[in-house]
């Protein structure tokens, strides 16, 4: 009797246990906090033991030989990707970089004070490419997420090839349980119990905003059809940002070489070549940078590139200056040459039409180019009933949705946009480039 009391609370906890786990699959329960432990990095102390084909930062390295014993090399992790490195540009998709949460440590911090140094024994390469990577803290792991015509965010999950859902998911976390679904679109409407808005989610398709390691119960769509899953915010997510080829390096007289970290480069995260994903810490943010993976104190997205008012780019640091004959310009003479440009007019609104057919949902995203220090854009939107509707920019874009259109012209007016370009992508598949050429004054239209 005894035996068949054993035997009988055994199977009981067992299928506790499993339910636990099916339920927590499936999102009915919370799993609270992800345990996740830390991989600490590894120092390698002699330029010897460095492997073929790998980046390392060489840290504290000023008044040092490459040959020491006490040196410190770092290995630079190279992450998981969405697509190959080749491929970046190519898809709809945006590229990113994911850091898991145990492997967070293994970024390595570069300072004025260290090198970068590359071991080959085949090649020198003649150019070093900086891709600058856009910070978007820890989150699930999927990608470009974009709003549809009503509003409601989604994954291009089987587009063209039954392989196209690891463009968008990350195969080697939680979310790989998304894998393998017979869908074109995978609706992704709540995380926790946040709604997907322009607000949760960034200009590349991040979610934002979640707790590093927190685990999220996470609504899914495949057609009307919702499921749950539980997803933790276990990737550092990065996307593509700026783009920088350089092309200085220096034998060491060892085993490798020290790639130059330019003048210009300032605090964010680069990845070089597709192989290495650092930290760099320019000197005016050393102090106050907490040494941790992740200080939300200091702005890691500030742009190096500036584009004028049609998105054409007027600066890139990693690129000399050139005059009218297009020669480079020294040092020295861009100042005087910067005084002999004469400005451009450049208008601070823009107005244009469009005829909306029929009283369906509605969409307009307006995408505008980035600008350093600029103000926020508005959006005064006027239907054909002389209804109002106001929207601020969010992350250099606006979204217009209506949920029920009024048939004729609509009237879009964009304020304070001075400086800057922008598309419109209507839910009808039609598209609007502006703000129109502006004629310069007493020019005559035509020329």
């Amino acid at each position: 009797m005894k035996n068949k009391i054993l035997i009988g609370i055994i199977a009981l906890v067992s299928l506790l246990l499993i339910a636990s786990v099916v339920l927590s699959k499936l999102g009915l329960i919370d799993g609270g906090k992800a345990s996740a432990k830390e991989k600490d990095v590894e120092i390698i102390n002699s330029v010897e033991d460095l492997e073929d084909g790998h980046i390392y930062i060489w840290k504290n390295c000023e008044g040092k030989k490459i040959t020491a014993e006490d040196n410190e090399f770092i290995l630079c992790p190279k992450g998981n990707t969405n697509l190959k490195y080749k491929d970046k540009g190519t898809s709809e998709a945006n590229y990113t970089v994911w850091i898991d949460t145990r492997d967070d440590k293994l970024i390595p911090t570069v300072t004025r004070a260290d090198k970068i140094v590359y071991v080959s024994k085949k090649e020198v390469p003649d150019t070093y490419n900086f891709l600058r990577l856009y910070e978007n803290g820890y989150s699930i792991g999927l990608t470009s997420l974009k709003p549809d015509a009503a509003g409601h965010y989604y994954l291009t999950y089987m587009q063209t090839d039954a392989k196209d859902f690891k463009q968008y998911i990350n195969t080697e976390c939680d979310a790989g349980d998304l894998a393998g679904l017979n869908i074109q679109k995978l609706y992704l409407e709540k995380v926790g119990k946040a709604s997907l808005t322009e607000d949760t989610v960034t200009e590349s398709g991040i979610v934002s905003g979640l707790k590093k390691n927190e685990q999220y119960v996470c609504e899914f769509y495949t057609g009307t059809y919702f499921q749950d899953y539980m997803l933790t915010a276990n990737q550092h997510t990065f996307t593509e940002f700026e783009d920088f080829n350089c092309h200085g390096y220096e034998f060491l007289h060892s085993n490798c070489i020290s790639v130059d970290i330019p003048d210009w480069l300032c605090s964010g995260y680069y990845y070089i070549n597709g192989e290495a994903l650092f930290r760099f810490v320019d000197d005016e943010d050393v102090e106050a940078y907490n040494g941790k993976p992740y200080d939300k104190n200091i702005d890691w997205n500030v742009p190096l590139i500036q584009y004028d008012e049609y998105g054409k780019v007027i600066y890139d640091p990693s690129q000399p200056e050139l005059n009218d004959e297009g020669e480079e310009v020294e040092a020295e003479d861009t100042e005087e040459l910067a005084e002999e440009v004469p400005e451009v007019a450049s208008p601070s609104m823009a107005d244009w039409t469009y005829v909306v057919s029929s009283t369906d949902p509605f969409c307009a995203v307006i995408k505008l180019t980035p600008l350093e220090n600029a103000g926020p854009a508005t959006l005064i939107f006027t239907d054909p009933e002389g209804n109002v509707e106001m929207i601020e920019e969010q992350d250099n874009e606006i979204t217009l949705n209506l949920k029920e259109a009024v048939e004729g012209e609509c009237q879009f007016t964009l304020k304070d946009i001075t400086g800057r370009t922008f598309s419109v992508l209507y839910s009808t598949g039609d598209t609007y480039y502006g703000p129109e050429e502006v004629l310069m004054e007493n020019e005559p239209e035509g020329n």
